[in-house]
Formats: C-alpha cells, structure tokens, sequence
C-alpha cells in the first residue's frame, strides 16, 4: 500500500470520529453507519434481504460483506463471530464504502484477518477500521500500549489490537502523535472523556 492510500483512509478515520461527533471508547460503530445511511444487519436478521439481492453465498464465504445497491448501502455481519471482530468487520466493510470502493450493484468479495497477500483495497479497509476504533492519539493519552489493554479499551479482538500496538511502537519511536491538524482535533474532542477515564470517574 502506497503512502497515499493510508493517509486517506487514516485521515478518513479522523473525519468521521469528527463528523460523527464521537467523544470515548469504545467507538459505537453501529451508531456511525447510521450517521452516514449506512444499513446494518446481522446474516440472520438480513437474510430477507440478502436472498433479494442473491448473495447468500457471501454469507459462508465471509465473516461479512458490504453492498451498494440501487443508491443504498448495506453492511452485512456474522453475528457468531466474537463481540470485538464484529465491531472490526463492520467497521472495515464501512471503510470500503466511505473510500469508495464499490460501484452500484457491486459488493465485497471476502472479510478474514489481514494477509500480506490482500489486495490495496483491503488493507485500505483495515487501515481505517483500526484507526476508527483504536485512534492512537486517544490511547497514548490514556496510556493504553499493550495488545491487551487496548483490546479492552477497543474492544476489539486482541490479534486486531496487536496490530495497533505494534503501530503505535512505530509512532512512539518517531515522536509523531498530534502532527496532523485533524489528529489534533480528535484529541481535544476526546479530552473530556480522557480526564474522566484517568481521574478514576
């Protein structure tokens, strides 16, 4: 992935907590598909729909789908997946919509765990998804570094929160938190929800 492509989906993820006006963790993404017409529904609850649209096959093919179909959009999810990669496929499968990644009448083709091997788009999807739900302003302010804290903080899986983790090492390292305007002012939008977190309230 070139630096282009991760710097609009991590400056996308900003906007939105922005947009959306999102103040703590964890990120309620149900919350933002709805702010952007987003229609979200588990396999079973979807399943009248996705007959309609003739995509069961997605639903044994995939932990979830996303599908723009007649000027609407639909995020599709396997409920009996574990609470925290839920919230990480929904928020992936967002990401391919805002970035633009789908044409009317098309859909996503898988959702697994990363692989070196995914295509552009799919690591753009994940680049988003995890600065959505974990921004590393939001935890180094709070001190949340390790896989496990930030999975709890997150919730997300912990193999998503390793990632993070291991991110956030780099940015460490670099001394780069807060270089961007728009990091900056997702920092002070989560402030109060900080102060509280580390006084204990």
């Amino acid at each position: 992935m070139n630096y282009d492509d991760y710097k609009q989906a991590r400056d996308l993820s900003w906007r939105v907590l922005l947009d959306t006006g999102t103040r703590e963790l964890p990120v309620k993404v149900s919350r933002i598909c709805g702010a952007y017409g987003v229609t979200l529904r588990s396999y079973q609850a979807g399943a009248p729909l996705i007959r309609a649209l003739g995509l069961e096959a997605q639903c044994g093919a995939s932990d979830g789908f996303s599908v723009r179909s007649g000027g609407r959009c639909y995020v599709f999810y396997n409920i009996e997946q574990p609470p925290g990669r839920v919230r990480f496929t929904i928020a992936h499968e967002l990401g391919h919509i805002l970035l633009g990644h789908l044409g009317d009448g098309e859909h996503t083709v898988y959702n697994r765990e990363p692989s070196p091997e995914d295509a552009p788009e799919e690591h753009t999807a994940n680049v988003f998804a995890s600065r959505l739900l974990a921004p590393a302003c939001v935890l180094h302010a709070l001190g949340a570094v390790t896989p496990e804290r930030i999975a709890a903080v997150c919730d997300i899986s912990l193999a998503a929160a390793r990632f993070r983790a291991g991110r956030m090492g780099v940015l460490d390292q670099r001394g780069k938190y807060g270089a961007s305007p728009l990091e900056r002012q997702v920092l002070a939008q989560f402030q109060p929800y900080i102060d509280r977190v580390k006084s204990g309230q």
